[in-house]
């Protein structure tokens, strides 16, 4: 399970945002800055080729049954910073060599008052690259709280396609998936000639941002959606079980195994055990939850190892799982002794938020949407079904009106692009078995 040391030294990366990760339908107190900037057309400066084209670093064993695009694999590793600069003096890049996941340094980008609080650097390529079956992903560390990272990717017109991703605050240097969450004109994805990476820490604020080994994964061009529940709610077998039962849908409930109810009789919001069994017959994924469902940058040292651990031989005890164990943070919380036992423990794991994400360079943290409202699924699933990728969509309790509209709206559209072959639902091992590039 463990295929790869995510982690060295660090704190992490660029952006334009600042959130609270906790997932929709839990505690969210996010103010994200929309960011248009870093539109102006790249200019003569050139760039050496020597670390374009993509290295073959990672990467499954076996290549055989599936040719990955020629980009895939480490793009730039940050080692010569010549070819990157700061854009319009917003912020300072330097390099550090205390903190690296690949090679000798990473990147530092700071931000400053003088700043505004925004940092963004960019790289013009001396000859155009074609990532329209790709996804840009970075390895991040940072010593705010959280952030936001954000990697455009423009063409010579400065039209581009955004990628992002969310991110927890003060653990080491470690991969991220991002996922398509902005574009601007009609940018021209077989002729890029811009990256720029940016990250805000907030009006007149300050911050370190570290970034690493600038990569591409493969990116599913028929777009992938996984339905996943989350929290052990009684209504995800009252509510959701009829209403996927009805459109043969695969989904995944993430349980927490110690807030589990024994029967009916006991009080309370939470599953009953029975009620487990039935979602597991009707095919849905069993996944794990921290067993008291806390999130983990709350939980004490000496019980995070039962609080990872201890849902495993209960899934197991109860036969769920098979082959393939899946893990969501509550919150999109953690720590780098968490990520560590879930690394170890688990086969997938969800945290963070970006929609249309490539293959998993990091299986461990997957990325989530946004729990769409009543209105907003059907637009969420015209993106990914426009723009490819896989998008994972959470809903936690369903517990009125505007929520159950809001599947509902969900199934309903889904069923339609399904039908129409421009989207798959996929389950958590088949994302784990296909979807996972490292």
């Amino acid at each position: 399970m463990d295929r790869r040391t995510y982690l060295a030294i660090g704190a992490v990366t660029a952006l334009a945002g600042c959130t609270e990760l906790g997932g929709p339908g839990e505690p969210d107190t996010s103010d994200e800055r929309a960011d248009d900037g870093g539109t102006e057309p790249a200019d003569d400066t050139s760039a050496d080729e020597s670390s374009e084209g993509g290295g073959d670093e990672g990467g499954p064993e076996d290549d055989d049954e599936e040719e990955y695009p020629e980009l895939v694999g480490t793009f730039d590793d940050f080692e010569d910073l010549e070819e990157w600069w700061e854009w319009q003096d917003i912020g300072t890049l330097e390099a550090d060599s205390s903190r690296a996941s690949m090679g000798s340094q990473s990147a530092l980008l700071t931000a400053s008052v003088e700043s505004r609080g925004q940092v963004r650097v960019r790289r013009e390529l001396e000859e155009p690259i074609d990532v329209r079956e790709v996804a840009p992903g970075l390895d991040l560390a940072t010593d705010t709280d959280m952030g936001i990272v954000r990697i455009q990717l423009q063409d010579e017109n400065a039209h581009y396609v955004e990628y992002s991703q969310g991110f927890a605050g003060g653990t080491s240097l470690t991969r991220h998936n991002f996922g398509i969450t902005r574009i601007r004109g009609e940018p021209d994805l077989s002729e890029v000639v811009v990256l720029q990476v940016i990250r805000w820490f907030g009006d007149d604020a300050e911050g370190r941002q570290w970034v690493d080994d600038f990569h591409f994964v493969p990116r599913p061009t028929q777009g992938k959606v996984l339905l996943q529940f989350h929290g052990g709610y009684e209504t995800h077998y009252t509510e959701a079980l009829p209403r996927l039962e009805e459109t043969d849908l695969p989904a995944t409930a993430f349980v927490p195994t110690d807030r589990l109810r024994e029967d009916e009789a006991v009080e309370g919001d939470r599953l009953t055990r029975e009620q487990v069994d039935d979602l597991a017959a009707a095919d849905w994924t069993i996944g794990a939850r921290p067993a008291n469902d806390q999130p983990l940058d709350g939980v004490d040292s000496d019980a995070l190892e039962d609080a990872v651990v201890d849902p495993i031989d209960w899934l197991s005890d109860a036969g769920y799982g098979g082959d393939v164990r899946v893990f969501a943070y509550p919150g999109s919380k953690y720590t780098d002794d968490s990520s560590d036992l879930v690394r170890e423990h688990y086969d997938l794991a969800f945290a963070g938020r970006s929609r249309s994400q490539g293959y998993a360079g990091n299986p461990h943290l997957c990325s989530m949407a946004e729990t769409p409202d009543p209105g907003e699924a059907t637009d969420l699933l015209e993106w990914t079904a426009e723009w490819g990728g896989i998008t994972a969509i959470p809903f936690y309790r369903l517990e009125d009106e505007a929520t159950i509209e809001a599947l509902e709206e969900t199934l309903r559209t889904l069923e339609e692009y399904v039908e129409a072959g421009e989207l798959e639902v996929i389950t958590s091992a088949e994302m784990a078995e296909e979807y996972v590039y490292e």
